[in-house]
């Protein structure tokens, strides 16, 4: 008896899915809806063969699109148009069509700038209407996203400091000037001599007094000039230093905490000092921060807010049969409203030198290489990888921090000239 042959079994068919895997929402399709109604016209239609070197330009009032980006981001990422970049002097291009006429839109070294083709027949007040048309939609679709970047810290902040630090400079040249011209006796006139044969005047108490008179009108205005200068002086001062700590804050290396840039933006100044520069604990450093906060109640704050002082100085009340009294009472006498010149030459003085030494504290020691950083321009950046390598350069030898300098200096020159 022969047994038959075991047949194998056939294997299982591999199980398929019957429906093709769902396609991820696209997130900008609501927005692209929108947006493609206000730009009614345009399409992404651009030929292969045209030359975009061929077309026409011609630069847009720089309010029309004051974020040429946003206009590259519109075309590129919503409507899907032909881009290129980076180009000798051009940052990026964006190609397409309007009303059936070819169209480019260019961010160049010298500004946005618009390309068009042929006998360009539709307006460009039209073009630029519907473009800002539609960018609102774009701006109200972003600005969450704007929100939670900010929150999170991934932004960057321009480095502004040369230009606050040269402000309270400005200031306090000419305050010091001005005050030097005080103390100096005024020009005269060459006394006039009499001609040949002509007995000369003689001096009458009228004009001795008129002398006097210009003495103390001369000493007046010089030290009222410096006292408009001091008060600007100071006021840049606090301006620049609320600044800079920002940037320090950034350059000390440190990553921020969730929403610490926030904070640290809406802090009083002295709270961000605190947060750069240790402060409790060291006497000299204490005396110091007490320095600053009498400059800032005593000068910088009434007259930045409209005269009125923290303890009630500015505040009389009337004590019948008295007069006028101020709600401070005898500390009225450290009112900066108690000499006739508020700011005289003596607390000009006093204030640079508490700025000169608060300026040392904050370029030396550990805050010598974030004051590097921020001296040579660096724009910083919170997120925290970039933080960190402001922390790993600061840390480092000179030559590393020289390198880092170099290297960041030669990047953001190529991309401001745009030669790429």
């Amino acid at each position: 008896m022969t047994s038959k042959p075991i047949k194998p079994k056939p294997k299982a068919k591999a199980k398929t899915d019957s429906k093709p895997a769902a396609k991820a929402p696209d997130p900008f399709a609501a927005l692209r809806r929108r947006v493609a109604k206000k730009l009614e016209g345009f399409t992404a239609e651009f030929p292969d063969e045209l030359d975009p070197w061929s077309m026409s330009s011609g630069r847009p009032d720089s309010s029309d699109f004051p974020v040429p980006e946003l206009v590259l981001f519109l075309f590129r990422n919503l409507m899907g148009w032909k881009w290129s970049g980076h180009g000798e002097k051009v940052r990026w291009s964006v190609y397409g069509s309007v009303k059936g006429e070819q169209i480019g839109f260019e961010l160049r070294k010298f500004g946005f700038t618009i390309l068009r083709a042929g006998d360009a027949t539709v307006p460009t007040s039209r073009i630029v209407g519907q473009i800002n048309s539609a960018l609102k939609d774009v701006e109200a679709f972003l600005e969450p996203y704007a929100k939670a970047q900010v929150e999170s810290g991934h932004v960057l902040i321009a480095n502004r400091f040369d230009e606050f630090d040269s402000r309270y400079r400005f200031f306090r040249e000419r305050a010091e000037k001005a005050y030097a011209k005080a103390s100096e006796p005024p020009l005269h006139k060459k006394p006039n001599t009499p001609k040949k044969g002509k007995k000369s005047k003689k001096v009458d108490l009228a004009e001795l007094n008129l002398g006097i008179a210009d003495l103390l009108n001369h000493t007046w205005s010089a030290n009222r000039e410096g006292f408009f200068h001091s008060t600007a002086m100071v006021d840049a001062y606090f301006s620049a230093l609320e600044h800079r700590l920002v940037l320090l804050r950034a350059f000390t290396g440190t990553a921020l905490a969730p929403g610490e840039l926030t904070q640290i933006l809406a802090a009083k100044w002295d709270d961000k000092l605190k947060a750069v520069l240790p402060i409790g604990g060291n006497r000299e450093t204490e005396l110091l921060f007490g320095k600053m906060r009498r400059i800032k109640e005593r000068i910088r704050n009434p007259f930045a807010h409209g005269g009125v002082e923290n303890d009630k100085g500015s505040l009389f009340f009337h004590l019948p049969s008295i007069g006028a009294i101020p709600a401070n009472f005898t500390r009225f006498g450290d009112s900066i409203r108690f000499s006739v010149i508020p700011i005289e030459a003596d607390d000009h003085a006093e204030c640079c030198a508490v700025f000169d030494e608060l300026d040392q504290l904050l370029s030396a020691g550990p805050l010598a290489g974030p004051h590097r950083l921020m001296d040579a321009g660096v724009d910083p950046s919170f997120d925290a990888v970039t933080i960190a390598d402001y922390g790993t350069a600061v840390a480092g030898t000179e030559q590393e921090l020289e390198q880092f300098l170099s290297a960041w200096s030669h990047n953001w020159e190529r991309h401001a000239n745009m030669d790429y």
